[in-house]
């Protein structure tokens, strides 16, 4: 039997955790919430997902602090895609993600075509 793709999704707000889950549950995809990005970054070791999806303002670590540390974890999760999804869509911001290795930077919100047309592009089908 076929596990379903892991997505991990880490929003402060609980109410865009949630469409996104919602989006991306009806697809078929595995998800996992996450409220900051240090409980991400503990995710990603012990859930091994196929994909994150980070925002940029969060408490405790934003999106950006996580994608740093995962960036250095052990393969092959240091190399997991990420999301970056962001309220404010800056140059700043894109240039910092494309140096953390970021694979994707959309900005909110986003509508559940696209996140499925972007997710199924980085980690393909459930």
């Amino acid at each position: 039997m076929n596990m379903a793709k892991k997505i991990i999704i880490a929003d402060d707000e609980p109410v865009v955790r949630q469409v996104l889950k919602q989006v991306l549950q009806s697809e078929g995809y595995d998800v996992i919430e996450a409220e900051n990005g240090e409980e991400a970054v503990k995710l990603v070791k012990s859930e091994k997902p196929d994909l994150l999806i980070l925002d940029v303002r969060m408490p405790v670590m934003d999106g950006m602090q996580a994608c740093r540390v995962i960036r250095q974890l052990d393969e092959p999760m240091r190399n997991v895609p990420i999301i970056i999804l962001t309220a404010v869509d800056t140059t700043l911001g894109r240039r910092v993600s494309a140096e953390l290795g970021v694979d994707m930077y959309l900005t909110k919100p986003i509508s559940p075509k696209e996140l499925r047309s972007k997710v199924r592009e980085l980690v393909g089908p459930p």
